[in-house]
C-alpha cells in the first residue's frame, strides 16, 4: 500500500477510535436508566476500545475492538431471565467504584442485575451510523483525492 493511502487510511482508524470513544461517553447512549448516570463514560470498556487496519488481499479493513460484553450492554437484560452474573465477574467493577467485595455484596448485585434486568443501550449501532455519516461526509472524498494524486504521480 502506499503511504499516502496508508496515512489516509490511519486518519481514518484514529477518528473511528475518536467515534467510538465520544459514543460511550454520549450521555443519550451511555446513561444506564436505573442510576440516571452515565456508566460508560470512563469506563474499562472505554479505555480498552482499540481499532486495527489489517490488509486483507487487496482490501483493507479497519476493525474496532471491544471488550467482550459489549454484547451485554448492546443488547440489555430481560428481568429474570437467563442466570445471575457470577460473582467474579462483578468483582472489578465493583472495585473500581469503591464497593465493597465480599460474595455476599457481589451476589446481591448479581442476584439485582437478575432481578430486575438492565436497559440495552445502542453503542455498536450508533458507532455504525456514524461511521456511515463520516464515509458520506468526509472519508470517501478524501481517500478518492488521495487516489487520484498517487494516480497523478503515476502517469506524470
Amino acid at each position: 500500500m502506499d503511504t499516502a493511502i496508508t496515512k489516509a487510511m490511519e486518519a481514518i482508524a484514529a477518528d473511528v477510535l475518536k467515534l467510538s470513544q465520544t459514543i460511550l461517553s454520549d450521555r443519550n447512549i451511555g446513561t444506564n436508566t436505573k442510576t440516571g448516570k452515565n456508566t460508560l463514560k470512563n469506563s474499562a470498556l472505554e479505555d480498552s476500545v482499540r481499532v486495527e487496519i489489517r490488509k486483507m488481499g487487496e482490501s483493507v479493513v479497519i476493525e474496532t475492538l471491544f471488550d467482550n460484553y459489549i454484547s451485554y450492554i448492546e443488547q440489555g437484560r430481560k428481568p429474570r431471565t437467563g442466570k445471575q452474573p457470577p460473582i467474579d465477574a462483578l468483582r472489578d467493577w465493583a472495585l473500581s467504584r469503591g464497593i465493597p467485595t465480599d460474595n455476599s455484596t457481589l451476589f446481591l448485585i448479581g442476584r439485582a442485575i437478575w432481578r430486575d434486568g438492565y436497559e440495552g443501550r445502542p453503542v455498536l449501532a450508533t458507532l455504525e451510523e456514524e461511521i456511515e455519516k463520516q464515509w458520506d461526509d468526509k472519508w470517501a472524498d478524501m481517500l478518492f483525492d488521495t487516489i487520484i494524486d498517487e494516480l497523478n504521480k503515476y502517469f506524470e
